[in-house]
């Protein structure tokens, strides 16, 4: 059985459209990580409606490419101009940014290329070899155990929000409201629709996504492009760049395997904690960088040079960014609950294709899977190749202007969004969720816990109904099972302990 399983899977990632499919969605990864203000979730989020055009392995595919190529394209921008292409990159800036000025840019490029890979591939093992044991362990849940996990991973992922827990918990509530529109799940009654017959299905799941991700952020990035700080920085990249020019010696920044052998230490704790960090719901890629960076800092032999250009800082921050792709994944395949706002899209996608995410994905969509890991490993060789022969031209695509892409890609989202429900009422919701997105992000309430919290919501509610109906009523039968107690213990402890470390910091 397995091994038929595994030969359809082969059939599949290795065919010639879905190779193709992974290759274009690497380059749209990288060329959008690398222009300040976009990034890969913006266009998996745009991208989204593909799924009802390709197969179920090509968009995946695509998807995959995408997210991989942005991990690393923010570092482009980073390195070359200082500015963090993706959240995800800016602790890479610290550094990277200083060895371009130092005159070493192609060094630090090359030197975040290839920690990135390195800790992607690693995430990657992880998640395959992990997956289908905690999927054969989820199975064993009941409706009061998958309810205390998904109170578990909402809590976590309001505490770990950047230190903002109340705002966070606000959001991740406001997005289980928003999820209750609609039709109740069991009773079949109307909730929440304000007299609209239209809203009786619910809110679709692309315009949200689409809106408060992609749209909000399209209108305050088209806002900043006039603004003249913006024309001021840009002036100043430039002429910091031309002052540059004259004292660049080409033959002295080719990376040589002695000092990429001297970033192993370095890209090993960023793999690792990467790694670690990427499976904590909520937790991101910047928060992993961060802590990646600190860490290579503290146990190199020359923690003096980071923050003035350090190889080792670059490879550290890089690692740690790129190896939560591949863990943030475990708890959406094992479970079903988005370990990220990444991994929400992903979730998105299979919800879409008529797959549901949880134990049963594997077992229940095997070949598909099992094509996805596949695609996993070899889109890391194919972001390797792409990203080394076309550096020299992806550094330079952070010069774009932004008031010529954005309203592009604004076009494509409101037609990508019509397209995926035939429906007006979508492109509305779109645009009101557009804007409603830019006063979160205004305000500076964390955008994630809102989408996790109306991806999650459905299953939650839905195992909380059923708990409540097996205790007959009683609250008292949430906490009956060890797993519930033990889950809502430790999402206290880590709260606490989060909360704790962030006031000591301050």
């Amino acid at each position: 059985m397995f091994l038929d399983a595994f030969a359809d899977a082969l059939l599949l990632a290795f065919s010639p459209e879905v190779i193709f499919f992974v290759a274009i969605g690497i380059a749209m990864g990288i060329t959008l990580g690398a222009i300040p203000g976009l990034s890969g979730d913006m266009a998996i989020a745009i991208l989204l409606p593909v799924v009802f055009v390709l197969e179920p392995a090509a968009a995946l595919g695509l998807l995959t490419g995408i997210y991989k190529g942005g991990m690393f394209g923010g570092s482009i921008s980073a390195i070359s101009f200082g500015v963090p292409g993706t959240p995800g990159s800016a602790a890479t800036a610290i550094d990277g940014y200083q060895a371009k000025l130092n005159g070493t840019p192609n060094k630090a490029l090359n030197t975040a290329l290839y920690s990135s890979v390195i800790g992607d591939s690693t995430s990657d093992l992880v998640l395959i070899f992990l997956a289908l044991p905690l999927a054969i362990v989820a199975l064993t849940f009941g409706p009061v155990e998958f309810f205390a996990l998904y109170a578990f991973s909402l809590l976590l992922i309001s505490a770990l929000t950047k230190g903002k827990v109340a705002k966070g918990v606000a959001m991740a509530a406001l997005g289980i409201l928003l999820a209750m529109i609609g039709r109740d799940p069991v009773g079949g009654s109307v909730r929440l629709t304000f007299g609209i017959p239209e809203l009786a299905g619910g809110l679709a799941l692309i315009p949200v996504l689409v809106g408060i991700f992609a749209v909000s952020e399209l209108i305050i990035q088209l806002g900043r492009a006039w603004l003249e700080r913006a024309q001021r920085i840009t002036a100043e990249t430039e002429k910091r760049a031309e002052s540059l020019l004259g004292d660049y010696d080409p033959a002295k920044d080719k990376l040589t395997f002695a000092e990429f052998r001297a970033t192993w230490k370095a890209t090993s704790i960023g793999t690792t904690m990467g790694t670690l960090v990427g499976a904590l719901p909520g937790a991101g890629s910047s928060l992993a960088a961060f802590i990646s960076y600190g860490l290579a800092q503290r146990f190199s032999r020359k923690p003096d040079e980071f923050g003035k250009g350090s190889l080792e800082g670059v490879a550290a921050a890089e690692a740690g960014n790129s190896a939560t792709s591949g863990s943030t994944l475990i708890p959406l395949f094992a479970f079903g609950i988005p370990g990220s706002a990444t991994a929400a899209l992903f979730g998105a996608a299979f919800i879409l294709m008529g797959m549901t995410p949880g134990p049963r994905l594997i077992y229940d969509h095997t070949d598909v899977i099992y094509a996805l890991f596949l695609i996993l490993i070899y889109a890391n060789l194919i972001n390797l190749v792409l990203s080394h022969f076309l550096l020299p031209l992806y550094s330079k695509i952070a010069m774009i202007q932004s008031r010529i892409l954005l309203p592009i890609v604004c076009v494509l989202a409101i037609l990508g969004t019509f397209a995926a429900g035939n429906s007006v009422i979508d492109v509305y919701v779109l645009l009101f969720a557009g804007l409603f997105g830019v006063v979160l992000r205004l305000y500076s309430f964390p955008l994630a816990p809102l989408i996790l919290g109306f991806i999650v919501a459905p299953g939650a509610e839905r195992a909380l109904r059923q708990a409540l109906l097996i205790g007959r009523g009683e609250w008292t039968s949430l906490l009956s099972s060890p797993i519930a107690i033990g889950l809502y213990a430790t999402a206290a402890i880590m709260i606490i302990t989060f909360t704790f470390i962030l006031r000591e910091r301050k």
